[in-house]
């Protein structure tokens, strides 16, 4: 399903982006008021998220438009504004739900799903191939009543395909729905893409679904067909029907984090360029080092209010893949007594153990994949001499963990956690 959020806070925007492509829907974002009117005029979208302070075009004239010229898509007003008028007045005008920020992803989730049940008939919803189905609003996949786990392009390409079975689609319509790219941007995605996603479903036999699909590539040309069964004739392969090597590597299997790296210096670009937040690679994975300044208020162990949305961009992003997690807490040298935390190292822990706890109630991330650690002030990044550099040893570090164990260290030597090195 596509979507279009309407949101000038680029950073909400992109929050609320990666979350939704998370759950395997296809979304696009304008920062724009009359950009908005255009594409949602333009596109049939599957539903709107609509910020009402927007530049250039206000949300309400928005939402009168589309309402107009698309009476039966789900708008959902995402905004600031909490006045009762506000909410009767654009309820009145035909928006289907109203959400005051600040709010939680996994509300915002929940209304559009509710959103898309109801303006969906249940032959739009679901699709169907023999025993093949797929809940578009769930976002589930079934082959026999088994349920089958796909990423968010793997989702998109299927559902793609099923919606157009029977109709002749090319290379270049697939990469601009299903990737939003321009067909110049990539010759080959497609080709190499599905070899790849189709072996995910069973990595030691495709079965009838990679067939099925490799058939609907040959049939509309993507790559040279080797051979060409009719779906009537299907049977469960003894091998994939894709040569192995054009398989694309999960970045959990090979190590290689630097994607994730690239995306998450994009969602937190304003977070790195205060100093709250820092990225680096260490000996054990990619280490997101979160500074107090940022995050925590002195000798408390919550996330401050105002960073909930930033912690949210980073496990949006980390939820796209089964990453393995170790949290850490570190603080400087100045030995702490509080009410509530006599020492040093039961502040960093529980700072570390409050974001296990949120990323595993909050955000759904399965509590085998987490750990959390308490290093107090043994492993400083910077020098305590200085008020600056204590104040870069007051944070926690998520360290993303690359597949492969480290080396175990020699007899007698304790191994450093990965923050000992820049």
């Amino acid at each position: 399903m596509r979507m279009l959020i309407a949101e000038d806070d680029s950073a909400l925007a992109s929050f609320v982006k990666k979350g939704l492509e998370a759950e395997h829907y296809t979304v696009d974002v304008s920062a724009d008021g009359e950009q908005a009117r255009a594409l949602g005029s333009e596109f049939n979208y599957d539903l709107v998220v609509l910020d009402l302070n927007m530049p250039r075009l206000d949300g309400v004239s928005i939402l009168r438009h589309l309402r107009i010229r698309k009476p039966s898509v789900p708008i959902l007003v995402l905004t600031g504004r909490s006045r009762v008028e506000d909410r009767v007045q654009c309820l009145d005008l035909g928006a289907d739900d109203y959400l005051v920020k600040p709010f939680s992803f996994t509300e915002l989730s929940a209304r559009i799903r509710a959103l898309l049940r109801r303006s969906h008939l249940p032959a739009e919803s679901v699709l169907a191939v023999a025993d093949l189905k797929l809940d578009r609003v769930e976002r589930r996949v079934e082959r026999a009543g088994r349920r089958i786990e796909l990423t968010s392009k793997e989702f998109g390409l299927l559902e793609y395909l099923m919606r157009n079975a029977g109709r002749r689609i090319t290379r270049a319509m697939i990469i601009e729905h299903v990737w939003n790219l321009s067909f110049d941007t990539c010759t080959n995605v497609v080709d190499v893409y599905v070899n790849y996603s189709t072996a995910q479903i069973d990595k030691k036999k495709v079965g009838q679904l990679a067939a099925a699909i490799q058939v609907a590539f040959q049939q509309m040309g993507a790559f040279p067909p080797s051979a060409n069964p009719t779906l009537k004739d299907l049977q469960l392969p003894d091998k994939p029907p894709f040569p192995p090597q054009s398989a694309l590597p999960r970045a959990e299997e090979n190590g290689d984090l630097a994607a994730l790296q690239h995306e998450l210096e994009q969602a937190l670009a304003q977070e790195i360029a205060h100093g709250e937040v820092a990225l680096r690679n260490g000996p054990e994975g990619l280490v997101i080092s979160l500074r107090e300044i940022g995050f925590f208020d002195s000798g408390s162990a919550g996330v401050k209010a105002g960073s909930q949305t930033a912690f949210g961009r980073i496990a949006a992003l980390l939820a796209q893949r089964p990453y393995r997690i170790r949290i850490e807490g570190h603080t400087d040298n100045v030995p702490i007594h509080t009410a509530q935390f006599p020492s040093n190292w039961e502040l960093s822990t529980t700072r570390a153990t409050e974001l296990v706890r949120l990323l595993i109630v909050k955000y759904g991330f399965a509590p085998e994949g987490l750990s959390a650690a308490g290093y107090a002030e043994f492993h400083p990044i910077a020098s305590n001499s200085e008020e600056d550099g204590r104040a870069q040893n007051r944070r926690v570090d998520v360290v993303i963990l690359r597949q492969s164990p480290p080396a175990k260290p020699s007899p007698g030597h304790a191994a450093p956690p990965s923050q000992t090195l820049p």
